[in-house]
């Protein structure tokens, strides 16, 4: 059972592209490309990116029909002291086994440092989604416009198209190990 385990920053961009194109088979890796069957999606934010976190639940929702996500909330917004370092190492390697993959794209520096740090001991893929600047703005200012609408959103049913702004069509994701 292989997890896409992710680190998430104040936008939800990037972990569904990253997601989207595991699955679809459309990376750029050491390897061959093929689709990967992702069976998980573990997401570890802080408390300041809640709000982040329940948009991407509905992007994965309505754009990928996507529904095995998990959080993992750490309990401080950003890593402060040495201890924090290890805290974030340790809830990483909680969730993270051999032959999974780490996105590193979203969040703070240096928890996503720790997590790399983390997926290297462990022997997990790293991984991470490069979105086009004039892109990432754009994805930014709609999300601002869409998140009201987004964090109500609790079934399919509930979906509306424009939810997929959100993704990048462009978006290249890269495997480096």
């Amino acid at each position: 059972m292989v997890k896409l385990v992710a680190t998430l920053g104040k936008s939800p961009g990037g972990i569904a592209e990253t997601l989207n194109n595991l699955i679809s088979g459309n990376y750029v890796a050491p390897f061959e490309a093929k689709e990967i069957k992702v069976n998980e999606l573990v997401v570890i934010r802080t408390e300041e990116v809640t709000e982040s976190y329940y948009f991407l639940k509905t992007i994965l929702l309505c754009c990928l029909d996507f529904t095995k996500v998990r959080e993992v909330a750490l309990p401080f917004d950003d890593i402060s002291s040495p201890r924090d370092f290890i805290t974030v190492r340790e809830t990483v390697r909680n969730v993270l086994s051999t032959g999974d993959y780490l996105d590193f794209s979203g969040g703070r520096k240096a928890i996503t440092a720790a997590a790399v740090l983390t997926a290297r001991d462990v022997g997990a893929h790293l991984v991470t989604t490069i979105i086009d600047q004039d892109d990432y703005i754009r994805m930014n200012r709609r999300y601002e416009e869409l998140k009201d609408k987004a964090l109500s959103v609790y079934n399919k049913g509930q979906c509306l198209s424009y939810f997929c702004d959100l993704m990048s069509s462009k978006a290249k994701t890269i495997i480096f190990f």
